[in-house]
């Protein structure tokens, strides 16, 4: 998040993101005057938001993933599911991680050949083996926390091995 933004309430923000989204027919000055009077911006306050406009055209943005709170924004593409330029964040790939296997319940998320993830019976995050042999099977389940985590992707994947498990999710049973 821009730094000159970071101070601002949810509510703040909300009413940002939602200009930025929405207001497809204001015009950028009218997007500054908005900011200045309506939610009490300051000039460089406004002009940093306003910067971001572009970004938003014509895109669906994750909700807490769009160019207002994340440097490496995701945003869903009808034609290609998920997308996003650059690298994610552990937070941001976890967030995503819950989103997919909330919208999936009693699935699992292959991770890789030998990992999936899941949500246990109180809606946490683990991660745990699988085994092509017996994929029904969960042995040993692990919290997120303990896995390393650098340059966008996890340990012993490479970054399109990462991206990929966002971008073109499986669903294992």
């Amino acid at each position: 998040m821009n730094p000159l933004l970071h101070s601002l309430s949810a509510t703040t923000l909300d009413n940002i993101e939602d200009q930025l989204a929405n207001s497809d027919e204001a015009s950028d000055e009218e997007l500054f005057d908005f900011f200045l009077e309506e939610l009490d911006l300051s000039a460089e306050q406004a002009e940093a938001a306003i910067a971001l406009r572009g970004l938003y055209m014509g895109r669906t943005f994750l909700s807490g993933q769009s160019p207002l709170y994340q440097d490496t924004p995701v945003y869903v593409d009808p034609a290609s599911g998920l997308s996003f330029n650059g690298q994610l964040a552990k937070q941001q790939v976890l967030e995503i991680y819950l989103m997919l296997l909330r919208s999936h319940p009693g699935k699992r998320l292959k991770l890789d050949v030998h990992n999936c993830a899941g949500l246990n019976s109180a809606g946490q995050l683990y991660w745990a083996p699988y085994d092509t042999a017996n994929p029904g099977a969960i042995y040993e389940v692990y919290s997120f926390d303990h896995r390393q985590f650098t340059d966008g992707h996890w340990e012993g994947e490479l970054p399109e091995q990462t991206s990929a498990t966002i971008q073109r999710p499986v669903f294992l049973d």
